[in-house]
């Protein structure tokens, strides 16, 4: 664990908006992280705003952990068997159908999209269900999700998204809660740019800070993977001052509960 700042304006000094000092984690304890007598907070930049965790995973610490993110001893299911429980699920409880609907009055009948931290490709597989026209890929550092994924028709490249990774445009780039897990926010910002076209669309969708107050200290949202929690003020100004054009944002509560943020931009030109 190392001692983290605002990586938006550098800044170490802000309030204390939630205190996970005495909390367990269960990401820590089960890839063996020491944490015990770590002060660790949630601090409100005093400078532009955005919500950091004070104590953070290292480089090392974070690759393993997302070699890790779903083995069956941490999520008491195999990748194939969460694969199938989420896309199984009817679309009045599907979060993925939902986001689906959300993007309809933005996108053209056919294109192609791009998701960013895709996971197990259970976004990318409903979208080709609502939008048969559109072809799709996604990048995702967490290993083996590939293999799983390509037997439903899902094409994953493993690592993370950088200027070799592809060789074309994409007409839609989603990255959907990924922003609040990687140390360097304007970096992979300015990555997706190099990716988009003038009328690419860039849907983002991220942990809304509302939810400090509404959901229990232990929750999961406030565990090691989540650097960072988003106010709709501070997402607009770090995507406008990193090039992009806003053309909506949302508050919005999740099926599961949770407050959430979401975001359509375009590079500015």
């Amino acid at each position: 664990m190392i001692v983290n700042i605002c990586k938006i304006c550098e800044s170490s000094k802000g309030e204390i908006v939630l205190d996970i000092s005495n909390e367990k984690d269960t990401y820590l304890d089960y890839i063996n992280i020491p944490y015990e007598g770590i002060n660790t907070q949630y601090k409100e930049c005093s400078k532009c705003g955005l919500i950091f965790r004070s104590h953070i995973l290292s480089d090392e610490e974070k690759n393993l952990l997302y070699e890790k993110f779903r083995d069956i001893e941490l999520r008491g299911e195999s990748k194939k068997e969460y694969f199938i429980r989420i896309t199984s699920l009817p679309d009045e409880k599907s979060e993925n159908r939902e986001k689906c609907n959300y993007l309809r009055s933005f996108i053209n009948e056919s294109g192609n999209v791009l998701d960013v931290g895709c996971g197990a490709g259970v976004f990318l597989y409903k979208f080709k269900q609502e939008f048969k026209k559109w072809s799709a890929v996604g990048v995702e550092p967490t290993n083996e999700f590939s293999n799983e994924a390509e037997k439903y028709g899902i094409k994953i490249k493993y690592g993370y998204l950088n200027e070799q990774t592809f060789n074309k445009k994409f007409d839609l780039i989603t990255m959907i809660h990924v922003l609040e897990h990687v140390d360097n926010l304007r970096d992979i910002l300015t990555q997706v740019k190099s990716y988009m076209h003038e009328d690419s669309l860039f849907y983002i969708e991220v942990p809304n800070s509302k939810d400090i107050g509404d959901l229990p200290k232990s929750h999961d949202r406030f565990m090691s993977q989540h650097d960072y929690i988003f106010s709709s003020r501070v997402l607009e100004k770090l995507l406008l001052d990193s090039g992009y054009i806003m053309i909506d944002m949302q508050e919005f509560k999740s099926i599961r509960n949770r407050n959430n943020l979401r975001g359509m931009f375009k590079i500015k030109i």
